[in-house]
């Protein structure tokens, strides 16, 4: 059925494995970090364009605490492996990652009386969007 998207079909496929544990709302962003093209004006306003060939992107995944994959991601972090990573939205037809990611940091901890979330960064060296 086009037009519905379903959350529940969202996956992240890091390693070869499909993570699971998301906090509610917004459990992942996939972008590119840098604008495609720049552009610049002289002082006739004749306008200079540059293409941008960055391939760098960053996904951030906000897991639950409770997440068994935190350890993975934790673990990542501390070994410095480079991994592929791939979120695939079927509903929109769109796959975005890459082959050559690595987690920038362990995640933060808070506690509370409730469940708490674990965000971590992972930066893409070859950050692609492919449309399906």
């Amino acid at each position: 059925m086009d037009g519905v998207y379903d959350a529940s079909k969202v996956t992240v496929v890091a390693k070869n494995m499909n993570v699971t544990g998301f906090k509610k709302g917004t459990f992942v962003t996939a972008n590119k970090d840098d604008d495609l093209v720049t552009v610049e004006s002289n002082a006739q306003g004749e306008a200079t364009w540059a293409v941008n060939n960055s391939k760098l992107g960053t996904i951030t995944l906000t897991l639950n605490q409770t997440s068994p994959f935190n350890a993975f991601f934790n673990n990542l972090a501390q070994s410095r492996e480079v991994f592929p990573i791939w979120v695939d939205d079927p509903s929109g037809r769109e796959k975005r990652g890459g082959t050559q990611a690595m987690v920038t940091k362990q995640a933060d901890a808070t506690f509370s009386d409730g469940i708490e979330a674990r965000a971590f960064t992972i930066k893409v060296g070859d950050f692609s969007i492919i449309n399906y």
